[in-house]
């Protein structure tokens, strides 16, 4: 039953009176206030005392990091209403780039958010997903250093580079530390003791006080781990419509161990009673039958919920100069650790060939798993049998583990000198990610191993003799950077409403990034395993300007450009324009315009070999045919029958390779964006911003879908390998022939393989409204109150249909694209006392992903039998508790409740794996030396 909501957003955020402003609008400070600091503020690298530019900025404190009790920089990304995730290394097991977590703003992808600690760019991770995306693994980022989140909701290419297009996102850590704190929590699911369970401790410490002694260092370490769980384990914690919707779910497997017999007694049995005849029989030696076969229990390594264990450590120190110089360093350093459990492989005869692609031969591969030969010693019977059976000698060895290893180094100096203000770094990133796997079968040492007798069936097995069956697979990374940077900032004179600023730079990078596969990965020796292997390098040299105009009192204009050389590409201008009208005390208007870019990667222009395989594909060459033949077969005999259904596939549901090239001719993705809002103040401590967005990217990178390219072979030379007329073909035409007397015979033969490079192909455009209420209010005695609603409403999201070479419609509304989301937050503080609580909403989402997802319409449902009330995803709202004390001398005790109400997860028909969800206690403790 559908449950309603008493409360809904808009009541809530009138009954919040909300606050916490980070806009502030530019007012007349007391005669007695302290001098207001200048500030950089993400966006422009010109320092000014009004925090409040043309861009629009979200700030998350630390102190709202520490109310949500956010221990990883993921839990507090997810509070912003603009993220719409991307890669979660809980469900990347089987990604290319699995143990890491990216971030996207707008729904553009991972590789259009550009992700920065204290405005440097960080090191992508290691392996690109896809084989294609490069992104930041923000799992690498630390968290408990963090001063402020700053999250600019623009384009800022002309500012920054590449890559940031649908915005930026700067992790800000604290410029110094000093003295000793420890910390140490934990959390727990409240419905499942299995849950939601991780640790975290931290240590920070640092010596030297700028003001007193020149100089300070100090760093953070900190430890993560969260703990897995298996399916079996949370059974009880799944909901009932999935159970009801999934009746197989938590029923035992009959590929077991020792395994079952499945199989027809041969048509010549000696036994003519049970010639021909099917039959299921334990093997010997089970202790787990039911219903007279031998189960396994699979869902006790089913582990849906990866382990992750992390390391990071921040280093930062600064050193006072002569003449108001000074010298600053950063280090950091990652390492994850991410394992995903699978249950044992398992031998189950098809009699159909398993097939994949070897790139270094060009050539397909088949593995059909075999029977058990007459003679072996675990057949009891007098012909070949098929069993089936689970590799459960050890189940321990079936996981895979991502470990990554994460870095970044850099020392700079800045100062003032002849009127600049100057800063200047030298560094060197890096990511290294090896991820290896045990379960694929190692196609000829494991068929040697059963057919000679050497595996011995619910026996003892060797090690050696697993691992030459079931061999560690391979697939690694590495991506490195080195740069220097320098940008100066000075007045040049004095105009009505301030000084006009100007910034200038640059900077030079030498960018690098390779992907490979282990030895047997790349010889094809694994089944139904393809290979990837990438190399490159290229030199990145940038130049840029900002100037910043307050032309009257009122009004300010900022501009910037920027000139970026990437490799052998063209140098792409960006330009971006601002304006912020003050047009009263408490009113603000401001807007921007601004052109992006993100330049190929190197994993899309460098040495790439990318092989993957296809299934169930219509060849438009030959599908015209095989129906034809179809047709005509199906009217014969026993024999004919069973031919017409390969004669169909033979041409309207045909499998084969594709190889994937880098491009070196790629052009960038371009973008242009148009921003403009207002900030009002209606009255004091209470403020109200409004920002229309709209982004239009272009040049997206990607490839051809398959049935493109088999669309226009004719236009494509080289894409299409296809061999001769078989004589499989010819024979199935000869029959067709002979039953009707019509002639009907394939013109080509069939697809080999596909060929494809990345190509400049796509587009997309989106557009929205952001908004942010805040308050802030004493009141006396009783202490302070602050709240604040947070809002997104997406107005329009238009992919590329390459069907129709036109825009998609409008998939606002659609699966994966919430039409909006809101989060309300207030937070009560008195002396020791902290007392906070946040609610998030999201509304009813359809499930179609787009005009050609037919499966889950209204009509789509009810042909699978899907109740109407689950043809969608209903709305949902959750309520987070936080509190925390200090009155205990140099402690503090934080606690948050996560999902107060213990609402179920909403009903998904598209989920693969059972969401779970539950209530969620976390408890913090903090000693200050």
């Amino acid at each position: 039953m559908k449950q309603q909501f008493i409360l809904k957003p808009c009541v809530l955020a009138v009954a919040l009176a909300l606050g916490s402003s980070q806009f502030a609008v530019a007012q007349t400070a007391p005669a007695d206030a302290p001098a207001m600091q200048r500030v950089v503020v993400t966006g422009s690298n010109i320092k000014r005392i009004d925090g409040e530019t043309a861009s629009p900025v979200q700030v998350v404190t630390h102190e709202e990091i520490v109310a949500i009790g956010a221990s990883t920089v993921k839990e507090v990304l997810d509070t912003l209403t603009s993220n719409t995730g991307a890669l979660s290394d809980l469900g990347g097991g089987n990604s290319f780039a699995s143990g890491a977590t990216g971030v996207s703003l707008r729904n553009l992808g991972k590789s259009s958010t550009l992700t920065l600690l204290n405005g440097r760019r960080v090191s992508n991770y290691g392996l690109a997903d896809g084989g294609q995306e490069t992104f930041v693994n923000i799992d690498s980022l630390p968290s408990e250093i963090i001063d402020r989140v700053e999250i600019l909701l623009d384009g800022a290419s002309a500012i920054y580079g590449s890559d940031a297009v649908a915005g930026v996102i700067n992790v800000i850590t604290k410029k110094s530390y000093k003295g000793l704190t420890v910390r140490a929590g934990a959390r727990q699911s409240l419905l499942n003791n299995a849950l939601d369970k991780d640790q975290t401790a931290s240590i920070t410490g640092g010596i030297g006080d700028l003001s007193v002694d020149g100089y300070n260092v100090f760093g953070n370490f900190e430890a993560y781990h969260r703990t897995p769980y298996s399916d079996r384990e949370v059974e009880n914690a799944v909901p009932t419509w999935y159970k009801d919707r999934n009746p197989s779910f938590g029923v035992t497997s009959t590929y077991a161990y020792p395994g079952n017999y499945v199989d027809k007694y041969p048509s010549n049995y000696a036994d003519p009673a049970l010639a021909g005849k099917s039959f299921s029989t334990p093997m010997a030696g089970c202790t787990t039958l039911v219903s007279g076969l031998c189960r396994f229990d699979q869902y006790d390594r089913l582990g849906i919920h990866a382990e992750a264990k992390r390391y990071n450590f921040f280093g930062g120190g600064r050193l006072n100069l002569s003449s108001g110089r000074s010298a600053f360093s950063e280090v950091t350093y990652s390492q994850t650790t991410t394992t995903y459990y699978n249950p044992p492989p398992i031998m189950q005869y098809t009699g159909t060939a398993s097939r994949w692609y070897s790139s270094k031969e060009g050539t397909l591969k088949f593995f059909t798993e075999p029977k058990l030969p007459v003679g072996h010693p675990n057949n009891p019977y007098p012909f070949p049998v098929a069993l089936r059976y689970r590799y459960a000698d050890d189940p321990s060895l079936f996981k895979g583990v991502a470990e990554a290893k994460q870095y970044r180094v850099l020392a700079g100096l800045e100062g003032t000198d002849f009127g600049w203000e100057w800063n200047t770094a030298i560094g060197a990133m890096g990511s290294r990610v090896v991820n290896d796997m045990r379960g694929g079968k190692h196609a000829a040492n494991y068929l040697a191993a059963i057919n000679s007798g050497e595996y011995k069936f619910f026996g003892q097995n060797s090690a050696e003799l697993l691992n030459r069956m079931f061999p560690t697979i391979t697939f690694g990374g590495e991506s490195k950077q080195t740069w220097i940077d320098a940008k100066a900032t000075r007045e040049l004179m004095q105009l009505s409403g301030g000084p006009l600023s100007l910034a200038i730079g640059g900077d030079y990078r030498r960018d690098s990034f390779n992907a490979y596969v282990s030895d047997n990965i790349a010889n094809a020796e694994i089944v139904g395993y393809g290979s990837i292997n990438v190399s490159g390098a290229r030199n990145i040299s940038a130049a840029f300007a900002e100037l910043n105009a307050p032309i009257t009192k009122k009004l300010e204009l900022n501009g910037a450009v920027r000139a970026d050389k990437v490799g052998q590409a063209d140098i792409s201008f960006v330009p971006k324009l601002g304006l912020r009208y003050q047009v009263m005390p408490t009113f603000m208007l401001r807007g921007t315009v601004a052109n992006g870019f993100r330049a190929p990667n190197v994993a899309e222009t460098g040495k790439i070999a990318l092989a993957a395989f296809n299934n169930g594909i219509v060849d438009p060459k030959r599908c015209a045919t095989a129906n034809a033949l179809y047709d005509i077969l199906k009217t014969g005999n026993a024999l004919d029958l069973a031919d017409s259904a390969r004669a169909r596939d033979s041409g309207c549901s045909t499998s084969f390779a594709t190889a994937v090239q880098g491009n070196p001719e790629l052009k960038p993705e371009k973008s242009k964006s148009l921003n403009f809002g207002f900030v009002l103040e209606p009255k004091k401590n209470t403020t109200l911003t409004m920002d229309y967005y709209r982004i239009e990217r272009r040049n997206e990178i990607g490839t051809k879908s398959v049935d493109q390219v088999l669309a226009n072979e004719d236009k494509l030379p080289g894409s299409v390998q296809r061999i001769a007329v078989t004589p499989e073909d010819q024979r199935l035409s000869q029959r067709a022939f002979e039953l009707s007397g019509k002639t009907i015979v394939f013109p080509v033969g069939p697809v080999a393989s596909l060929n494809k490079r990345y190509e400049n192909l796509n587009k997309t455009r989106v557009s929205g409204i952001d908004m942010e209420l805040a308050n802030s209010l004493t009141l006396g005695s009783a202490g302070k109150l602050k709240s604040s609603i947070k809002a997104n409403y997406q107005l329009d999201y238009r992919s590329w249909d390459t069907v129709t070479d036109t825009y998609t419609e409008n998939l606002t509304g659609d699966y994966g694209n919430y039409r909006y989301n809101i989060r309300a937050a207030t937070n009560w503080s008195k002396g020791d006392w902290n007392v906070g609580g946040a609610v998030t909403y999201v509304p009813e989402t359809r499930l179609v992903t787009d005009r050609y997802d037919s499966n889950y319409t209204a009509e789509g449902c009810a042909a699978q039998g899907i109740p109407s009330d689950y043809c969608k995803l209903d709305e949902d709202l959750l309520v987070n508790f936080n509190f925390s004390y200090t009155g205990i001398k140099k402690t503090t005790i934080r606690f948050n409740l996560d999902n107060v109400f213990n609402r179920a997860p909403v009903v998904n028909e598209r989920a693969g794996n059972p969401p779970l969800r539950g209530r969620v206690a976390r408890v913090v403790l903090e000693y200050t030396f």
